[in-house]
């Protein structure tokens, strides 16, 4: 119970425009994109796989940081090129992520950072809060803003919708 108020104290707490200059990024134009994702379910692993591959071509830098919601991963989420993950064990008392990928992963500021979660995880609100990143999308949380633009979603029933919904305002920008 206290763990979790600190939490959302300490999430409130950052300033996600501190620092950050917002602007507006075209999937094909930018240099480095970072996605954000739960990989609790391994079926979403691979539509993710694909999502990245289709953009990764050219780029200067990509990652994709997956979220594992329980303590034991399986080989389904080793790292692979693009991809790493992290798990409960990589979560401090209050559910803060912590390791030498999350510090690699928030030094870095992206052009784009896409959060493809579906679910409210804190986990991935803190990267999500913490990230300099300049543009950042997704669907909209409850009671936290985070993005620069956020999909609705009451519009999202799956993954696949949430893509093609992302993809398509990344494409239209000029």
């Amino acid at each position: 119970m206290i763990a979790k108020y600190y939490a959302n104290y300490i999430l409130n707490r950052l300033n996600s425009s501190s620092g950050r200059v917002k602007y507006s990024y075209n999937l094909k134009k930018s240099n480095s994109i970072a996605v954000l994702f739960d990989a609790t379910d391994i079926n979403n692993i691979k539509i993710i796989k694909d999502f990245v591959n289709s953009f990764s071509s050219g780029k200067q830098k990509v990652s994709a940081m997956g979220y594992v919601n329980k303590s034991n991963t399986s080989f389904d989420h080793f790292s692979s090129l693009y991809f790493d993950y992290f798990s409960n064990k990589n979560l401090n008392w209050f559910g803060k992520p912590y390791g030498h990928l999350i510090t690699n992963f928030l030094d870095y500021e992206y052009d784009i950072l896409i959060d493809l979660s579906l679910k409210n995880h804190y986990a991935l609100n803190y990267l999500l809060k913490a990230s300099t990143a300049k543009f950042k999308i997704g669907a909209s949380k409850k009671d936290i803003t985070i993005f620069d633009q956020e999909i609705n979603s009451d519009e999202i029933p799956n993954l696949n919708v949430l893509i093609t919904k992302i993809t398509d305002h990344l494409t239209q920008v000029k």
